[in-house]
């Protein structure tokens, strides 16, 4: 059993093994909250890596969720020991987030407090945003090509999907069964392979934070919208309420597929709750995975 994690968007900044191993830790920690004495040299995992050709394409990702913030959030007239410094600064290395943990006999500091209400009220205003932009694609696509080039990129350009399907392709076994773990844009670039290459096996599919319920990104996808026909198991699909890229299940038309794809909302972080660590570390999604792997033995 392969088991083929697929990373989205914004990593360019990054190498195959710089990423893969950033993957493995958050798994990691996920397996041991999870208590699963699982050793991960004993799994055959993959991650094939596609940050580069953005780079090679000559483009540049310009997403900048700051832009998209109202100025009266980032300018709040607060006492000075409480400002934040809004800098955004590139991480190279990404350490491993904890999932949040809520006591409520925990006393907060107020700065946490006000912290974690200024991400909530961000994440809530962006849900909004991106309800309120399924119903006008055009406009949606207009936003997508100016923040999200990447998913532009690959939605539009014959060229750059080609190549990103061809790194994918080269970890694909044609005998073996497979878990597909795809994040974000990872979602659609899967979703697309299982369409069209059927010469191998998918045991189980599995999606974190997709934009796949996005009208825009509907029509860019090969009609009619169907399950995969080499999908041979489930398809869980796992987004955050509070995740404005990806704040919908798939379970409307045309996603109402037979069998039905079993969408579970999950909490993730709530100053991110985009990012892959809030979602593989996640104690669903690592029994969703371990699950896959004990049916085959």
């Amino acid at each position: 059993m392969k088991i083929i994690f697929i990373h989205g968007m914004n990593q360019q900044n990054y190498d195959e093994n710089a990423l893969k191993q950033h993957w493995l830790n958050v798994f990691k920690t996920g397996l041991n909250h999870a208590e699963q004495n699982i050793e991960l040299k004993s799994l055959d995992i993959k991650l094939p890596f596609y940050g580069d050709l953005l780079s090679k394409h000559q483009l540049y990702n310009i997403l900048d969720l700051a832009t998209l913030l109202p100025k009266s959030l980032l300018h709040l007239h607060l006492p000075f020991h409480l400002r934040q410094n809004t800098s955004i600064v590139q991480e190279h290395r990404p350490c491993v987030t904890p999932l949040p943990c809520f006591n409520p006999e925990q006393s907060e500091s107020l700065t946490q407090r006000l912290s974690v209400i200024s991400a909530l009220t961000k994440d809530h205003a962006f849900r909004e945003l991106s309800m309120f932009l399924n119903h006008y694609p055009k406009l949606h696509e207009t936003l997508i090509h100016k923040f999200l080039i990447e998913t532009y990129l690959y939605l539009s350009n014959p060229d750059f999907m080609h190549e990103v399907h061809q790194r994918i392709m080269s970890h694909i076994h044609p005998t073996k069964d497979h878990i597909i773990v795809a994040h974000s844009l990872g979602t659609v670039i899967a979703y697309n392979l299982l369409h069209q290459f059927t010469h191998f096996r998918v045991h189980r599919f599995i999606t974190l934070g997709s934009p796949l319920a996005f009208k825009v990104v509907q029509e860019k996808l090969n009609l009619p919208i169907s399950r995969p026909p080499q999908l041979h198991g489930d398809w869980f699909n796992f987004y955050s309420p509070d995740d404005f890229l990806t704040a919908f299940p798939l379970c409307e038309a045309p996603f109402n597929f037979e069998p039905p794809i079993i969408n579970q909302a999950i909490t993730t972080l709530v100053n991110n709750p985009h990012q892959i660590t809030g979602y593989l570390q996640h104690p669903a999604v690592i029994k969703s995975i371990v699950d896959a792997l004990k049916l085959k033995k």
